[in-house]
């Protein structure tokens, strides 16, 4: 079952989506899912992970897909250099 949310917002995170891969989901009193696929927005990735949490379900998977990931990340940590004195 693959469930899609719409998207909210016009900032750099409203073009990401997150897929949730989930098991064990209550649909009803007798019956849990085997396996469900989730997509929703980056903006409203915690509420979904809540409301997983609220069907009695398991995330087992979590993907980023979309936007510009290279532009999101920072720079990487520059070694500190340090140089020993000569004692004379």
């Amino acid at each position: 079952m693959k469930v899609t949310a719409g998207t909210r917002g016009t900032s750099f995170s409203s073009s990401r989506q997150v897929t949730f891969t989930v098991t064990g989901v209550n649909k009803n009193d007798f019956s849990r899912t085997a396996e469900m696929v989730i997509n929703v927005p980056f903006t409203r990735m915690n509420e979904a992970m809540r409301m997983v949490q609220r069907m009695g379900g398991k995330i087992t998977g979590v993907s980023v897909n979309g936007g510009d990931l290279a532009a999101a990340t920072p720079a990487p940590a520059r070694k500190k250099v340090t140089s020993k004195a000569s004692k004379d």
